[in-house]
């Protein structure tokens, strides 16, 4: 069973390993370690029962090959633009798949996998590797190690040059490596004109092939963006967003509307609740999306000043602009003003700019109305973070009454938050059966009755139910997340919320049925590879049962979580310590997925 991971060159590579190239370059997420793959089922791998227990996974890194799987994003969450979270379970959930697939491969075969170029990898894959090495720590026969991690391309420029945030993943894999030793070995790097696998890395292609016409080239790269933006290609996006804009000078405004149909014949804009193209007329608007990509894709790995100056940069040419363009470039400066320390009255003024965009008015276009509602709920968390609660609720309902009679998937997607945000704010002040029925009244209003909205539904209903001391009530409805979780194979939440429903249950002495759900806990921590939760779930279950465990050297394994599993393994044969480190249940169901992310 591996502990660590190892580095080496080329020439030292054990005689028994197989070799497998993850450098396949930033078109396209998922390339490096989809092409590991399928080099170890040429090798023989057959990954076991993986590919048909998480086929929705599967199909995404093997597209075609599976027929009859639940679509990934019907079942999980993905991303949001309009709230610039980063956090995606779909993402989440293929590299863990993959990851999985990388360890049980070495397994089935008996071999070192040798992982080559793992510095030149897209991005989402060299995320996946992290897991992968983690997962290795615990899983009986996998053996992985790195060859040549630190040969990387020339980046494309400045926008997208992610050599530090490769660095943090490498890090994350034991190797202390620094952005100086990172070299350019252009000589024995692979030919970057790979053939597409999959819509994304086609787009891709187009969008940056010089001998296409410039409106087939726009088009793709619109596209393209949406479709890296849901698969995490951040250095993608910002590759083919910098390589449109230049492609925009002199284009005719008569080209707008040919480049637009194209874009939504390739990629089904329709229907978008992120990256709208329905508000897109002009070349200003064009450029202004575009732009709003590359700050997006800055904001997500952590330079927020980037960001900002690319939200700014979107109203700087106003001449054709789109009041709705207008208005997103406010709020998506502000909304990452507000996550700033210090800068929340330099977010306020921006929201109150952005208002000026779109003023209400006698027939005013639907999608004006919808963004001057997007700006009432920033304008509403600014209030709640200077604990204004009852403004902020005032806030709140104008924005829903900006979205009456709005059915769109964007106005869809909106009410949501917005029910969401009156039931946090309602809990916030002490409101506590006010806060309840509100969510309640959102499940009725909204008719939802898929596994993946009663998951996220009922956990909440719980948290309330806790905090107003119903608690039969609250297990009933912390059980049906988890049979939602089960029916939907999401592991993460299933372990996460185990745990917490058997750390409620041992430190009120219901000793069997907190045991239950450790075990239960430690299998679905298993099943993601992760160290910390398995030791977790084996701590709880000491304490409960007295069954000797690893849980200390279980926890030590973890890369992901170090600081919470170090004080795990310390807290270690104190029974009270270990019942204090045990979670409980929150009032919202969504996590950061930490073992995927790099950010500092």
């Amino acid at each position: 069973m591996s502990t660590s991971i190892r580095s080496v060159e080329d020439h030292v590579v054990r005689a028994d390993a197989v070799v497998v190239d993850l450098d396949r370059g930033p078109a396209e997420s998922y390339a490096g370690i989809r092409h590991a793959l399928l080099t170890l089922r040429a090798e023989g791998a057959t990954f076991g029962d993986l590919p048909s227990r998480y086929s929705s996974e599967w199909a995404e890194l093997f597209p075609g090959e599976v027929t009859g799987a639940a679509r990934l994003s019907d079942i999980a969450l993905a991303a949001s633009e309009r709230r610039l979270h980063r956090e995606s379970e779909q993402v989440y959930r293929v590299l863990s798949v993959a990851a999985a697939a990388l360890c049980a491969a070495s397994a089935e075969l008996d071999k070192t996998i040798a992982l080559r170029g793992a510095g030149g990898a897209d991005l989402s894959s060299l995320r996946g590797l992290m897991l992968a090495v983690e997962r290795s720590a615990i899983t009986p026969g996998a053996r992985l190690e790195l060859v040549d991690p630190t040969r990387v391309r020339v980046p494309a420029g400045p926008h997208a040059d992610y050599r530090a945030e490769r660095v943090r993943c490498l890090n994350r894999m034991g190797l202390p490596v620094t952005v100086g030793d990172l070299s350019f070995d252009l000589a024995d790097l692979p030919d970057s004109g790979f053939a597409p696998f999959s819509e994304e890395g086609r787009l891709y292609a187009q969008a940056v092939d010089a001998d296409s016409a410039r409106t087939d080239r726009i088009a793709a790269a619109l596209a393209y963006c949406r479709r890296a933006f849901f698969s995490a290609n951040w250095e993608g996006m910002a590759i083919v967003a910098k390589d449109a804009l230049g492609l925009l000078r002199g284009l005719p405004e008569t080209a707008v509307a040919e480049v637009l149909t194209k874009a939504e014949r390739q990629d089904g804009f329709a229907d978008a609740i992120e990256f709208e193209t329905v508000i897109l007329r002009t070349t200003a608007d064009l450029r202004a999306f575009l732009l709003k990509v590359l700050g997006i894709q800055a904001g997500f790995r952590g330079d927020q000043d980037t960001a900002i100056g690319y939200f700014r940069s979107m109203r700087t040419a106003v001449d054709g602009l789109s009041p709705e363009l207008l208005a997103q470039s406010h709020l998506y400066t502000a909304l990452t003003l507000s996550k700033r320390k210090g800068q929340l009255p330099d977010a306020i003024a921006e929201v109150e700019e952005g208002f000026t965009a779109v003023p209400a008015t006698d027939g005013e276009p639907d999608s004006v109305r919808r963004e001057r509602g997007w700006l009432h709920n920033l304008r509403a968390l600014t209030l709640f973070a200077q604990k204004k609660f009852t403004d902020a609720f005032q806030h709140e309902k104008q924005a829903l009454a900006c979205l009456e009679g709005l059915g769109d998937a964007s106005s869809a997607h909106l009410r949501i938050n917005l029910y969401s945000n009156i039931s946090v704010l309602q809990e916030k002040a002490g409101k506590l059966t006010q806060a309840h029925a509100t969510w309640d009244k959102f499940r009725q209003a909204s008719g939802a009755g898929n596994a993946a909205f009663l998951k996220h539904h009922a956990y909440r209903s719980g948290g309330i139910r806790l905090l107003i001391d119903e608690r039969t009530e609250a297990l009933a409805d912390l059980a049906t997340t988890l049979e939602n979780a089960v029916t939907l194979n999401d592991d993460f939440h299933e372990c996460e919320v185990r745990l917490e429903v058997g750390g409620l249950l041992a430190r009120s002495g219901e000793s069997e049925a907190a045991a239950e759900q450790f075990r239960l806990a430690e299998i679905a921590a298993r099943r993601i590879g992760d160290p910390y939760h398995v030791a977790l779930a084996q701590a709880g279950l000491t304490v409960i049962t007295g069954e000797a465990n690893d849980a200390a050297g279980t926890a030590r394994r973890s890369t992901s979580y170090p600081a919470k599993a170090a004080a795990l393994a310390d807290a270690i044969g104190n029974n009270a310590a270990v019942l204090e480190l045990l979670p409980s249940p929150k009032t919202k169901l969504n996590r950061p997925f930490d073992p995927i992310n790099f950010q500092d």
